[in-house]
């Protein structure tokens, strides 16, 4: 079932199934709040001016690129794409201004919800104009997203979903039990710009067996298969499914209030940060004519 009311001035969506309730506004696509059997899981804050005042992309639709392009510019067809710095010298989440501040388009359609928004040539500096769609679905304990993109020009495309969450509904997420079946994570260096090398998912790295988190991170998971993560904690499972290559894992250390030091984690489905200017990397070129198409599926379930 799909519903509509108002956030604030904004127009926000109400998709649920027995088991779940996900809210979504048109404000950057944003999902304000995921709750599983009437216990809230996913973070939101509470009004919608929050999300103008605050930078944490909290739910939000980012893109063109998600993460970080290092120094802010990469090669395209023989010249250099100059972007606009919003992180020291880096460009992070599509730049200033970013998709989590536009307002999409949104309407029902059946049992989902899709979203699209016009980005224009020379967005934030990236070329062509590109089409974006966001469909979200919920159908029991399951949410699905699926990107989708079109372009009039050679251009690259990354999105992701920005969504935290606290299985236990509050309190640091630090305790968490978490299983990422990688097969390396990306060594960065000090602004956090992948450095080229995959390095082995051991020591802190290693989650192939469920475990406590422990500590904070702000890294990208190399995935070795479509199965992104499984988390753990407060009697709520919560398991990832996707097609994209990588799975950037934050432990919302800088989440800030309401929420607290580690208040929330986010996994992010997306395609390696700095991709553009690694051509051993998995490609984020779009070509002018081709289709985008990625999803993800965030299924919740009791745990024991």
């Amino acid at each position: 079932m799909v519903k509509t009311t108002k956030f604030g001035t904004y127009r926000q969506f109400i998709l649920e199934s027995e088991e779940l309730r996900v809210s979504v506004m048109e404000l950057g696509a944003t999902v304000t709040g995921v709750d599983y059997r009437g216990k809230r899981v996913g973070l939101g804050y509470e009004s919608a001016e929050d999300y103008l005042t605050h930078d944490a992309y909290l739910g939000a639709i980012v893109g063109r690129f998600a993460n970080r392009i290092g120094g802010g510019s990469f090669p395209l067809n023989g010249r250099r794409v100059e972007l606009p710095r919003n992180e020291g010298a880096n460009t992070l989440h599509g730049g200033p201004d970013s998709w989590d501040r536009r307002v999409w388009q949104g309407h029902i359609e059946g049992e989902s919800v899709l979203f699209t928004l016009v980005s224009p040539a020379g967005d934030n500096g990236f070329p062509g104009r590109l089409t974006a769609a966001v469909r979200y679905t919920v159908t029991g304990g399951a949410l699905r997203i699926d990107f989708e993109g079109d372009a009039d020009a050679d251009t690259v495309f990354a999105p992701t979903s920005h969504m935290y969450f606290n299985l236990r509904g509050t309190g640091s997420v630090l305790d968490t039990h978490m299983r990422i079946p990688a097969r390396g994570v990306l060594e960065v260096d000090e602004a956090l710009i992948p450095t080229g090398r995959v390095l082995p998912a051991e020591g802190a790295f290693d989650f192939s067996g469920l475990r406590p988190v422990g500590q904070n991170y702000d890294h990208a998971f190399v995935l070795d298969g479509s199965r992104a993560c499984e988390a753990v904690c407060g009697g709520v499972r919560l398991t990832l499914d996707t097609d994209f290559p990588a799975l950037q894992f934050y432990t919302g250390a800088f989440l800030g209030e309401p929420f607290g030091e580690n208040g929330g984690f986010a996994v992010e489905p997306e395609f390696y940060p700095d991709a553009p200017n690694h051509p051993d990397f998995p490609s984020a070129l779009l070509r002018a004519g081709e289709h985008f198409r990625r999803y993800a599926v965030y299924s919740f379930s009791d745990a024991e």
